[in-house]
């Protein structure tokens, strides 16, 4: 299950704030609000901070769209498989 909550910054900015597992299930609602936001041509920060786990599938997403937007927080246990 995964919450997902739109932060305006200004008004070229939008904070996106995850809490839950990004699975299979979360990514095209994911993905959907943070397409929606990029073709405004908003600025996207992707604040992870809340994630409890990331799949497989997860990971893929968010290597797949990290050159679109911001990734803040991102796991720590993300962040050491990364180094491997």
């Amino acid at each position: 299950m995964i919450r997902i909550k739109e932060n305006i910054l200004d008004k070229n900015t939008i904070a996106i704030e995850v809490d839950g597992v990004l699975d299979q299930v979360a990514i095209p609602v994911l993905e959907t609000v943070c397409d929606r936001n990029l073709v405004a041509e908003k600025r996207v920060v992707l604040n992870l901070e809340g994630v409890l786990h990331i799949t497989r599938e997860g990971r893929g997403f968010l290597r797949g769209i990290e050159e679109k937007v911001q990734i803040d927080n991102l796991p720590k246990f993300m962040k050491l498989e990364q180094e491997c």
